[in-house]
């Protein structure tokens, strides 16, 4: 499946992670996720790729279009660990206090 970039933005907000800790996490330049998001440009096969992985090991699980509805994302732990992992992520991998064990 390759993910939409309204399915891009949809991740990023459920998962709460900004543009640049997702560049990191995929390995991507920023500006490639930026033009993605506002439909400028098509990242190539493995960046997109990379974008999709590192989202989903951020929390988000990607539904894809089927006869019942169309292509969707939602959150594959809940939004409490999902924030958690966020704040790990921006913090270069360092977990806070009050973050889950």
């Amino acid at each position: 499946m390759s993910i939409t970039p309204e399915q891009c933005r949809a991740a990023r907000a459920m998962t709460r992670v900004s543009r640049e800790v997702l560049a990191n996490a995929a390995n991507v330049p920023i500006f490639v996720i930026e033009q993605y998001e506002q439909m400028l440009s098509e990242p190539d096969e493995a960046q997109l790729e990379s974008i999709e992985t590192a989202l989903e090991t951020l929390g988000a699980e990607f539904i894809d279009e089927d006869r019942y509805g169309g292509a969707g994302v939602r959150l594959r732990f809940d939004a409490t660990l999902s924030r958690s992992m966020s704040d790990w992520e921006s913090e270069g991998g360092r977990a806070a206090d009050n973050d889950v064990p």
